[in-house]
């Protein structure tokens, strides 16, 4: 009997029929290949980013002896309050994961959405709308409704976070107490995204349109990058035809649900905010409501820079907007934000860590139980 190629039982690479040894591209391909290489691969990968989220970025971050501190200077009930507000927040971003996806129920908007918060603290964006997609896939959604309904919900949660801060300078106008400075942010802010959000629904109703700005788009780009010498870049027209393409049934069919679970979300947001504040001792006297409106719209927007210690960075511009001068005042604001960001940032955590196992379980169990019996073969 011809003995075949292969590794030998000691593991070392045997020899072919023609007494060659195998070719070490095979013998890699057949390592990657191994169903157990690869989970142990991801199981170190995902133990390093662990790792590196909670032992290099978490610290960088937040200190746990602050947050100690804000929690200490709150009561039980105050506690409670801001925890259950941070669960009503995910549930409203649940809510706007079932709006881009008919057929999603209200538990598997919450689920994904829950996990994704989660996997963007460990994975920087766009892994927390990977892991999304690969939920939806597991719901029974195809690969087309999966990422259409991914692709919706990150364009219009970047709508949403863009609008709170116009939404605060609006209010401080209507009050009454903005600077010249902040009329002027709204005027060009308030223009700028007008004309971003009709451009974007003209690519979802058009063809046309799309196939317009892409090239318009392509030929800017490619003159930028001409000035640092870079080479042009790939199909940016395919690219906007396609987002219009894949968002326009679902625009269409869920265009006021869309909207209005978004807004709740991004609002839901600065009652969070307003909330700590309180629990901090700012009252409406010193932080207005229409201040406090502006300042969620701001750390808003500074939350999605991906640089570490930036609500610290952030503190001088936050308390110019609010007018805060005093160091009481001052100090109980750095309080009310770092509660804002345990309610919002850490709570998420583990509430999606255990969504994510409670998925997990169901899935393999589903598995399991989904596959297809051997039939028995009689002898004769």
């Amino acid at each position: 009997m011809t003995q075949q190629s292969g590794s030998r039982p000691d593991g070392v690479p045997s020899e072919n029929a023609h007494g060659a040894a195998e070719p070490p591209q095979r013998l890699v391909s057949r390592v990657v290949r191994n169903k157990r290489f690869v989970k142990l691969v991801a199981v170190l990968i995902t133990v390093a980013l662990v790792y590196y989220a909670f032992f290099v970025v978490l610290p960088s971050e937040i200190s746990w002896a602050q947050v100690s501190a804000a929690l200490d200077a709150l009561s039980g009930q105050e506690i409670a309050v801001l925890v259950v507000s941070g669960l009503v927040l995910m549930v409203l971003l649940g809510w706007a994961a079932k709006a881009s996806l008919p057929g999603l129920s209200l538990y598997q908007g919450f689920e994904s959405s829950a996990t994704s918060q989660m996997t963007a603290f460990v994975v920087p964006p766009p892994g927390d709308y990977l892991i999304r997609f690969a939920m939806y896939r597991t719901y029974g959604f195809s690969e087309e409704q999966a990422g259409a309904s991914v692709l919706v919900s990150m364009v219009l949660r970047y709508v949403a976070i863009f609008f709170m801060p116009i939404l605060g300078l609006l209010a401080v106008v209507v009050a009454g107490i903005a600077t010249t400075k902040q009329v002027w942010w709204l005027v060009g802010l308030a223009t700028a995204f007008v004309i971003v959000v009709w451009l974007m629904l003209s690519v979802i109703r058009s063809d046309a349109v799309a196939h317009r700005l892409g090239r318009w788009l392509n030929s800017a780009a490619a003159w930028a990058l001409g000035l640092f010498h870079r080479s042009p870049p790939g199909d940016v027209e395919g690219g906007v035809v396609s987002f219009g393409q894949r968002t326009r049934a679902t625009v269409d069919s869920n265009g006021p649900r869309l909207l209005i679970s978004n807004l709740a979300w991004a609002l839901g947001n600065a009652a969070i905010l307003l909330m700590a504040m309180r629990f901090s001792g700012l009252d409406s006297s010193t932080v207005p409501l229409a201040t406090a409106l502006l300042a969620c719209g701001f750390l808003m927007v500074v939350n999605i820079l991906p640089i570490p210690g930036k609500s610290v960075l952030a503190a001088p511009t936050l308390f110019t907007i609010m007018a805060l001068t005093t160091n009481s005042d001052q100090s109980d604001m750095l309080a009310a934000v770092l509660l804002y960001r345990v309610v919002t940032w850490l709570l998420p955590m583990p509430v999606g860590g255990l969504m994510f196992f409670v998925w997990r379980y169901r899935v393999r169990r589903d598995t399991v139980t989904t596959v297809p019996e051997v039939p028995e073969v009689t002898a004769g």
